[in-house]
């Protein structure tokens, strides 16, 4: 049980716990304890505050539905238990009786008590049902046969081209499974068609100049150095295990030579320049150790680091610069008619899919996210900025805690900080 006064949480845990007026993010590694300093900081806000909250005052949001179930049955266990303490403490019982009406959930449960509550705000007709995975499988698999059957009625040569190009097999099973993948991949941002519409855009590059000034290469290129420099203090660590007594000297000037190299790679004014100097990479010869005061310890250590360097260059290679920017300035001008395709199908698709959908008045758990969003923001110079209705909500929750918040995407963030006190500055 996390009650708090006979645990012991270390110095950090419980500076997350007291933190007060102020976003809060932790990190840590699986099972170092965040849900339980969650729970204890909820506990600590509704019990042992100087002015402690009422448990409705609180959005606790969950990953699970079995998370948000065992999290409200440590809180009222932990109220209960104060309550046997303090049995004549009006603000507890207050806690005991709130505490099953407390807005500890998952995220789509929000997203349909806010639909469920809002419904007229969007048009949408109130009796709606969540449609069953099994139903909503199979009607994707309709929708996408008829939308891919009105294109080929149409013939145009371009997906006539984007068939050819992507199609294998007898039947069109990849590209129902290639439409259907982006199309989920592109529900969980807040406007799914415009970012369709900036995939497509950031293949109309009509030079490489133009290509390295597009925002995908230059996110690469921020990444990248920031790998280098990794690279760049790990190998300074090697040095420093050379340089010591019984180190490796005779190593040095080699990792010397390495850290030139990467120092080189970090200064590289763009993506070309970079992926030139990675292919004609030349790694220095580690000079022959004969010296038997070196310990043996600190020379593996010292070859394990080149090792690990040279490894991770060559994943970058690898991974990033496995072409010439020449080549994939060309390739992605070849390809851009094939993306607008492809975004095109995934639009008409994500068209009739809504449309099939509203006919049979169902909604799914994209829906659920989308259909929130639209009660809650609204779009300003392509921002979202909270609602009437999300402001209501701020008035009301005084704290938002999000267990898992890593695995939020872009439509949920979107969701919660309009209903927090950010916009506020709060």
């Amino acid at each position: 049980m996390i009650i708090g006064s006979h645990v012991r949480f270390t110095k950090e845990q419980q500076q997350v716990i007291d933190l007060r007026n102020r976003n809060i993010l932790v990190s840590a590694a699986a099972g170092s304890g965040k849900t339980a300093v969650l729970v204890e900081r909820i506990i600590t806000r509704l019990t042992r505050d100087e002015k402690p909250l009422n448990v409705d005052e609180l959005l606790i949001v969950t990953f699970t539905e079995a998370a948000a179930s065992e999290m409200k049955e440590r809180i009222h266990s932990a109220i209960e238990k104060a309550l046997e303490e303090q049995a004549d403490n009006v603000h507890l019982q207050r806690q005991a009786t709130l505490i099953h009406q407390a807005q500890i959930t998952t995220i789509h449960k929000f997203c349909l008590s806010v639909i469920r509550d809002y419904f007229h705000t969007i048009d949408l007709d109130p009796g709606f049902r969540v449609g069953e995975e099994g139903e909503l499988k199979l009607l994707k698999r309709d929708v996408v046969e008829a939308v891919l059957e009105s294109f080929y009625e149409e013939g145009d040569d371009a997906f006539i081209h984007f068939v050819e190009s992507y199609a294998t097999g007898r039947d069109d099973r990849k590209l129902e499974e290639l439409i259907l993948q982006l199309y989920e991949f592109s529900r969980s941002y807040p406007n799914p068609k415009k970012w369709l519409d900036s995939c497509a855009e950031q293949y109309d590059v009509q030079s490489v100049e133009e290509l390295e000034r597009r925002p995908f290469v230059l996110e690469i290129m921020h990444e990248v150095k920031q790998y280098l420099s990794d690279m760049k203090r790990f190998l300074e660590f090697g040095i420093t295990i050379c340089e010591e007594e019984d180190g490796p000297l005779m190593y040095r000037d080699a990792l010397i030579s390495d850290v030139a190299f990467v120092s080189k790679l970090q200064n590289a004014v763009g993506f070309g320049e970079m992926q030139k100097e990675l292919v004609d990479v030349k790694w220095a010869k580690l000079a022959v150790c004969r010296d038997k005061q070196v310990s043996e310890k600190k020379i593996q250590q010292v070859k394990d680091i080149r090792d690990e360097v040279k490894g991770l260059i060559k994943d970058l290679a690898k991974q990033y610069f496995f072409d010439d920017v020449h080549e994939l300035q060309k390739e992605m001008a070849l390809s851009q008619g094939n993306m607008q395709t492809l975004t095109s199908l995934v639009k008409t698709f994500a068209d009739a899919f809504a449309e099939e959908k509203r006919r049979k008045n169902l909604i799914d758990f994209n829906d659920m996210e989308q259909y929130a969003l639209q009660i809650l923001t609204r779009e300003e110079d392509g921002v979202y900025v909270p609602s009437m209705v999300a402001e209501s909500y701020q008035e009301k929750f005084a704290e938002i805690m999000i267990d898992e918040y890593q695995d939020s995407n872009l439509v949920q963030e979107a969701i919660l900080s309009s209903v927090s006190g950010v916009s506020k500055g709060v």
